[in-house]
């Protein structure tokens, strides 16, 4: 008879991956710990920490936004941070949704259009303030409680002049899209000053009739308009194209 080694103690369950700073679940399990958590008389808060941040990074830009630095700017030890943010990632994701804190929520009296269209700008003016963290928005999901809160008030609006729950949602997100997107270019490579205008229209001029005849042709008006106008322009497009979709499914 054979005796058979006895089995030892079952391996202990691995641990959950933690979540992705910015995702919907590290945004979840941000806003329970929110809730456990107690502030401290007196102590540094989260609110304190994104500011500084913002302010470091609209003033030294996005590279010089560190743990050590901030704690610096703050005049507080570096690692007091950390209770409040397990990493650099996560301060930057917390700095982004502090900033869309500074967006001025529009009436919900008048017309929809007016609503949507001016909330699009007063997002375009903050993030025109802080042009170093508008790379940022792409870095996770905005789901942060000033995200939510803004989320809240547009497709409130738009519920509430008759949109149906479904087209109300492609709508805020087309427009919100429409802004991030612009916003990136004019804070990246894309944005185009009079010179680099100036410049492009001297490429397009330069190009050989022959083969660019279009682009030849309107080498000037291909550069006339400057960043505001384009996005003047898209958006009133935008809004203009959304409108005649509202009306179908009125009248459908």
């Amino acid at each position: 008879m054979t005796l058979q080694p006895e089995a030892g103690p079952e391996p202990a369950p691995a641990e959950p991956a933690p979540a992705e700073p910015g995702s919907a679940a590290w945004w979840q399990a941000r806003y329970a710990e929110r809730d456990r958590r107690r502030p401290r008389q007196g102590g540094l808060t989260l609110d304190r920490i994104t500011a500084g941040a913002l302010e470091l990074a609209d003033h030294e830009g996005l590279e010089a936004l560190t743990m050590r630095r901030l704690g610096d700017h703050l005049q507080v030890r570096h690692t007091s941070l950390y209770r409040h943010v397990a990493s650099r990632e996560e301060l930057l994701i917390e700095t982004v949704d502090h900033m869309l804190g500074e967006i001025r929520l529009p009436s919900l009296d008048g017309d929809w259009r007016a609503g949507l269209e001016g909330g699009a700008r007063e997002f375009r003016r903050v993030l025109a303030a802080h042009p170093a963290v508008v790379p940022l928005l792409t870095a996770g999901q905005l789901l942060g409680p000033n995200a939510l809160r803004a989320r809240e008030h547009a497709l409130g609006q738009l519920l509430a002049h008759g949109w149906a729950p479904r087209s109300a949602v492609h709508v805020y997100l087309t427009v919100t899209h429409f802004v991030i997107g612009a916003a990136v270019l004019d804070s990246g490579g894309a944005a185009r000053t009079a010179d680099q205008r100036a410049a492009m229209a001297g490429l397009f001029a330069s190009l050989s009739p022959r083969t660019h005849p279009v682009v030849h042709r309107h080498a000037e008006l291909l550069n006339s308009l400057d960043a505001e106008a384009e996005f003047t322009f898209g958006l009133r497009a935008l809004l203009y194209g959304v409108g005649h979709l509202h009306d179908e499914e009125a009248h459908a």
